[in-house]
């Protein structure tokens, strides 16, 4: 039975949190919701989380403009940038059999996991 409408709100609602106060969201929380609970394919999480992040970015990013908190310099630079990874990282994990991926991410996320730990 697939998931329903309520589940993906609350993954959208801790996406949203996580997003606005740890400036995470999409990866972290998005793609292991939609593949751990849903069943979603890893590369159909991967876009549909990259397809999130602007509505999530943009109303967090409004919020923290607000309170004096974004340095739009920064922002610039690391978009335009940003943005051409983000085209190159998502032809070329469609190129890697899902498991290769998922296993990658997984260790990106517990080496990120270890070094705010041990800071």
């Amino acid at each position: 039975m697939p998931p329903s409408l309520p589940l993906y709100a609350l993954i959208g609602i801790a996406a949203g949190v996580a997003s606005g106060c740890f400036g995470i969201g999409g990866g972290t929380i998005i793609v292991p919701a939609l593949t751990l609970l849903c069943g979603v394919p890893y590369h159909v999480a991967v876009g549909t989380s990259l397809a999130l992040i602007i509505p999530i970015s943009l109303a967090g990013s409004l919020t923290s403009w607000k309170l004096h908190a974004v340095d739009w310099r920064i922002a610039a630079a690391c978009a335009l940038t940003g943005m051409l990874g983000a085209v190159l990282g998502s032809i070329g994990v469609q190129k890697i059999p899902e498991l290769y991926a998922r296993r990658a991410f997984s260790v990106l996320l517990l080496y990120s996991a270890w070094r705010l730990w041990t800071k």
